[in-house]
């Protein structure tokens, strides 16, 4: 398989002499196996260049794009792919909705009249939207599994099989816990992971040949911008190592980083993976590069997901609130309302307990520190019956000890999540959990 970096940034297109050699269009890696399948993995602004390439190598071309997320850095590019204009071209955009609109109307508002002088309507190419979720497809003989990140708005990792060959995923992803293993262990394993959302997360990269990864930050930029949904290059490294994989090659890159500079964190990288006792190859992508991966045609066993839920359950959920700070309650509420959600509201563990049992809200979004009964006990008492042991429960809270993650995870919380909390990660993690279930 051939895997070829067309753009490697991620925010904003960074042209200029500052980053000539790892790139400046935004993310856009194409893919293609040895009998000639092609996958393009999101449309940044790297897509057009590639683009240009494609229509001067067939007169028909059968085109599957699979976006990450709906942010203009991932898909900036889609105005611009040439291929869209000729009629005998079919071309099928996989992604999923970080909104309250399906698919097709995010890229029709993109290039509304207001935005863009062409309407998606139209382009004369064969264009198709397909709404995913976490599940598992196949495109020719390709395997694809998809699987929810954490970022701002609904994300996408996907985990490509094609034979023996495994690729790997990730942009945009934000490490769930401070630390990825508990404090105390001198050899972690996977149990030793503090969140169960990163070991989910390593079980997601597991064994891969390659994994394409997210790491706009270091670790001690990545403690300032909390919240902005990128992961830190010695996250990236964490993970990868933790899964077995044999090269991680790092991108969205800050606008702002250098080539010089990317050329430190790639030295930093690998120096890291050496650090944790790994052969792990580590390097910066770089737009305009290529990487091969050999081909037996045997094919891999990868694991099988559970039937996909459906998207329709982002509309329409009753939400309980749970919180004894009045303005918090009302900020949460809002921020819920405004997507459409039905909020319930509690403001003690009590009263949390008989709404449950009266309303049978779709999620809970429990705080921890009340008076009378904490959180923890509520959630105790909500696991204790058979009835709510698989009612999403979301702990939100400015108790962000490892021990206290542990005791939420212990006690079969479904989500933990830090306060102060923005309202695009707010909204982005109580989606994620009404259309998805964690295999925990």
């Amino acid at each position: 398989m051939r895997v070829k970096f067309w753009g490697t940034r991620g925010s904003i297109p960074s042209p200029g002499l500052r980053t000539l050699r790892y790139g400046g269009n935004t993310i856009c890696v194409e893919l293609r196996t040895d009998t000639g399948q092609r996958l393009i993995l999101d449309g940044g602004t790297g897509l057009r260049e590639l683009g240009r390439t494609l229509v001067q190598e067939a007169d028909a071309l059968d085109l599957n794009i699979l976006i990450s997320h709906t942010h203009w850095d991932h898909t900036q590019g889609l105005p611009f792919f040439a291929p869209m204009n000729r009629p005998e071209n079919r071309i099928i955009i996989y992604a999923t909705s970080g909104t309250d609109k399906d698919v097709m109307e995010i890229f029709t508002q993109q290039m509304d009249y207001a935005n863009f002088p062409v309407s998606l309507e139209e382009r004369p190419g064969q264009i198709a939207f397909r709404e995913i979720g976490e599940e598992e497809f196949t495109i020719g003989d390709i395997r694809v599994q998809s699987c929810f990140v954490n970022h701002t708005i609904l994300t996408l990792g996907y985990r490509i099989s094609h034979g023996n060959v495994c690729i790997v995923y990730v942009t945009d992803h934000e490490p769930f816990a401070p630390s990825l293993y508990h404090s105390n262990r001198v050899c972690p394993d996977l149990d030793d992971i503090v969140h169960a959302g990163d070991r989910r997360h390593v079980r997601f990269l597991a064994g891969a040949d390659l994994v394409i990864h997210d790491a706009q930050f270091t670790a001690a930029e990545l403690e300032r911008r909390r919240g902005w949904g990128h992961s830190s290059l010695e996250y990236a490294v964490e993970v990868c190592v933790a899964a077995g994989v044999k090269q991680l090659a790092f991108i969205h890159h800050d606008p702002d980083r250098s080539d010089e500079e990317l050329e430190r964190l790639e030295a930093a990288g690998q120096a890291y993976a050496r650090q944790l006792g790994s052969e792990l190859k580590v390097f910066a992508a770089a737009e305009g590069s290529e990487i091969e991966l050999p081909e037996t045609g045997i094919a891999l066993a990868t694991p099988v997901l559970a039937q996909t839920p459906s998207l329709d359950t982002r509309v329409h959920a009753r939400i309980l609130v749970v919180d004894d700070e009045p303005a918090m309650m009302q900020y949460l509420s809002m921020v819920l309302m405004r997507d459409g959600y039905e909020v319930l509201q509690a403001s003690n563990g009590y009263e949390a307990l008989t709404l449950v049992r009266e309303r049978s809200p779709d999620l809970v979004l429990l705080d921890v520190m009340m008076p009378e009964m904490d959180g923890f006990q509520v959630l105790r008492e909500l696991r204790a019956s058979e009835e709510f042991q698989e009612l999403p429960v979301i702990i939100l809270t400015a108790l962000t000890a490892e021990q206290d993650i542990v005791r939420g995870f212990e006690g079969g919380v479904t989500d933990y999540i830090d306060k102060p909390v923005t309202p695009a990660v707010l909204r982005a993690r109580v989606r994620r959990w009404l259309v998805s279930r964690e295999n925990r």
